[in-house]
């Protein structure tokens, strides 16, 4: 796990980035990235899922969001749309720790609660972890969030009205 996730964190941060790397082996992707991690957090069952959801973006949503993303992604570079199928890479291996998901948890604020008693900062954690893909300004998952409508801005200030 990256280095940014320290016992402190709790198991149930450590679960969802578990299942980040779940997400990102079945897609057969190279790095766990932060899509990954939204994925993972958007079917966690906890608070920050509970958020997500209410914006619309459950696990289907961000999937059917990134899909918009890939399509216009490789548009702009003049290519037609590939069957997901065909995207997948055949894989020996877990994947490693890409870029985007060690800015992510670096950008989560897990410090901000570290005055309150353990259970409370394992149970909001993942809300950390959240709040830290959603600042992101430049990737495939501020873009994906940008083509489904969602204001991050609102979403961030939810999340961080739990603390």
């Amino acid at each position: 796990m990256p280095e940014l996730l320290h016992d402190d964190l709790g198991a149930t941060l450590k679960s969802v980035v578990l299942g980040a790397i779940d997400e990102a082996a079945r897609r057969g992707a190279a790095k766990v990235e932060a899509e990954h991690l939204l994925l993972a957090i958007s079917a966690s069952g906890d608070v920050a899922a509970a958020t997500l959801a209410e914006a619309g973006l459950d696990h289907d949503g961000i999937e059917a969001a990134l899909r918009v993303e890939r399509e216009r992604s490789l548009a702009a570079a003049g290519i037609e749309p590939v069957a997901d199928e065909r995207l997948v890479a055949a894989r020996d291996a877990r994947p490693g720790w890409g870029t985007s998901i060690r800015e992510a948890l670096s950008r989560g604020n897990f410090r901000v609660r570290r005055a309150r008693p353990r259970a409370e900062r394992e149970g909001l954690a993942v809300a950390d972890a959240l709040v830290g893909v959603l600042r992101a300004d430049l990737g495939t998952v501020p873009r994906a969030l940008a083509y489904a409508g969602v204001d991050r801005a609102a979403l961030i200030a939810r999340l961080e009205a739990l603390r």
